[in-house]
């Protein structure tokens, strides 16, 4: 996979990163510190599965992940590990509707809760509705990688779907076929076609009305409800808030201005102030709740000055941070580590 740039705005689910950790812990012992090393995620929080992680920290941990497997077929055997409740609501959503043409259909309007990098469309082509996927073109992902794993995990809902019938889909791979290529036969039961014009997935049209056979009407409108409101949130609070959040924990050295953030999420700074109310907070209310936060962390676990700190987080003077610091806590900074200390 390739160093992400320009990512910081999509966000996607802590369920799918945690189960590659799971997959490189169960296969080859590696922990997961390893696999999270230059993230802002921590292990913990990978056990939140509807948890909004930044899409940068997971194209990070498949770096890691290949780099220290070296497995050329890791997309299709990570995303064997993907079965339609992987994908919590969206999944069961899809399995609860009448027939697979809405499953499609509800898995096109949702795509961008699981997958914020990836374009789909629909097109009638002879005898056959086809699913074609596209990256979206600023998100710098390898694409082999990424369609193994999109391919792999659409073939897991239609095969609950569809049962024995996936042995007439098409399955479409614009790369040349590679060494391991026996293992997309392992894994696909449909034909597998390399060197196609495109990535996705050849439907017969026939099989577009047929009733699912786990059908439940009342669930699916329950779902789908539950499912357009936690995308509400997600584009209107987390892809954009939790983005900054993000941002500002992974940040080294002095915590940056409003006018260097707005910089890189590509941003004027007016622009940045106005989305930020928008979400009823500001710039300085997330900075301020990241310095209190490592303002803490620092001072229980390190053995930096006050000064030190005081410059990590942004202040130019140390007398500034205590004074705040006092604000937020009660205490000085000097008091809240002798305190700590005593505990």
């Amino acid at each position: 996979m390739n160093k992400p740039m320009n990512q910081g705005r999509f966000l996607t689910f802590g369920a799918y990163p945690r189960k590659l950790v799971q997959l490189l812990e169960d296969e080859w012992n590696i922990p997961p510190e390893k696999l999270l090393a230059g993230t802002g995620l921590e292990r913990s929080q990978l056990d939140i599965p509807e948890l909004a992680v930044p899409f940068a920290d997971v194209v990070t941990i498949f770096n890691n992940a290949y780099n220290m497997t070296q497995q050329p077929d890791l997309g299709l055997r990570y995303a064997a590990q993907l079965r339609p409740s992987s994908h919590g609501m969206l999944g069961a959503a899809v399995l609860t509707g009448g027939n697979l043409q809405a499953a499609i259909d509800l898995f096109y309007d949702y795509l961008g809760l699981i997958a914020p990098f990836l374009l789909m469309h629909q097109e009638d082509r002879r005898n056959s509705r086809v699913l074609v996927f596209e990256l979206i073109s600023d998100i710098k992902v390898d694409p082999v990688l990424t369609f193994d794993i999109t391919q792999l995990s659409t073939f897991n809902i239609l095969k609950l779907l569809l049962g024995e019938r996936t042995r007439e889909l098409v399955f479409h791979f614009a790369h040349p076929a590679p060494a391991h290529a026996d293992r997309y036969q392992q894994f696909f039961d449909g034909h597998v076609q390399f060197n196609a014009s495109f990535y996705g997935v050849s439907i017969p049209r026939e099989f577009l009305e047929h009733r699912n056979p786990t059908a439940d009407d009342d669930t699916h409108r329950l779902l789908v409800r539950q499912i357009s409101e936690k995308m509400e949130l997600v584009h209107a609070q987390s892809s954009f808030v939790d983005s900054v959040r993000f941002h500002l924990k992974r940040t080294g050295g002095p915590l940056p201005r409003m006018s260097a953030v707005a910089t890189a999420f590509n941003m004027s700074a007016r622009t940045f102030r106005n989305r930020l109310r928008r979400h009823n907070t500001s710039y300085q209310s997330l900075l301020d709740k990241e310095r209190h936060e490592q303002a803490t962390h620092l001072l229980r676990h390190t053995d930096k000055s006050v000064k030190e700190i005081a410059y990590l987080l942004g202040f130019q003077e140390s007398s500034n941070f205590s004074r705040v610091f006092k604000k937020w806590t009660g205490v000085t900074p000097l008091d809240y580590r002798r305190g700590d200390m005593m505990n």
